[in-house]
């Protein structure tokens, strides 16, 4: 397998911990997004839209973070990352959705807002932070009742790992440590040697 990232990019980073979790071997290729290598004719074969993680596996390109996610645990369902009953998968799915859209969203409202076409302008950063807060607070309410998001650990929580510890380190740790289900569910994270050997330097 070869995975095409940059760490710059968030949603890389849940592929590396997915990888760790189930011990599988890769090939690492750093894409140069700030040198517009992402548009190159020979990544744009692999993902159209110029976006990375890119997983390639057995002449096959896949992109998308959550759809590699899915792909990883049907064809490596050991060790299991997702629950066996339907609905207890589709909470799951709902949770990775939400970190997909509405997280983004207000991450983007918050660091980068032009990004978006939004105004850039305090107003608008300050709301997608205090959005970031009141989507911390819906994890913290399931947080409160199970160890992880989805009762056991799951794609849920690779998902949203590294949005939430790279945001505890830059500029969300008030709200994280306001929330101390949240904070503990993050130093539970950063105890998986799968989250310590994908994310290294950024857990610190």
């Amino acid at each position: 397998m070869k995975l095409y990232w940059h760490p710059v990019s968030l949603m890389p980073w849940r592929v590396r911990i997915a990888l760790a979790e189930k011990g599988l071997d890769y090939e690492e290729v750093v894409i140069d997004l700030p040198g517009g290598a992402s548009h190159q004719p020979d990544f744009l074969a692999l993902n159209p839209f110029g976006q990375v993680p890119v997983l390639e596996d057995d002449g096959r390109a896949f992109a998308e973070s959550t759809a590699i996610l899915e792909y990883l645990e049907e064809t490596h369902p050991r060790p299991a990352l997702m629950p066996v009953p339907a609905t207890a998968r589709a909470n799951v799915r709902q949770l990775m959705c939400w970190s997909n859209g509405p997280w983004m969203l207000s991450w983007k409202r918050w660091v980068a807002p032009a990004s978006m076409g939004f105004p850039d302008s305090p107003e608008v950063r300050a709301r997608g932070r205090e959005e970031l807060g009141q989507h911390l607070t819906v994890l913290a309410a399931r947080l409160d009742q199970s160890p992880w998001l989805a009762d056991d650990y799951s794609l849920a929580d690779i998902c949203y790992a590294p949005l939430v510890m790279i945001g505890d380190r830059v500029g969300l740790s008030a709200e994280i440590s306001a929330l101390p289900s949240v904070a503990g569910w993050l130093d539970r994270l950063r105890e998986r040697p799968a989250i310590q050997a994908a994310m290294g330097p950024l857990l610190g």
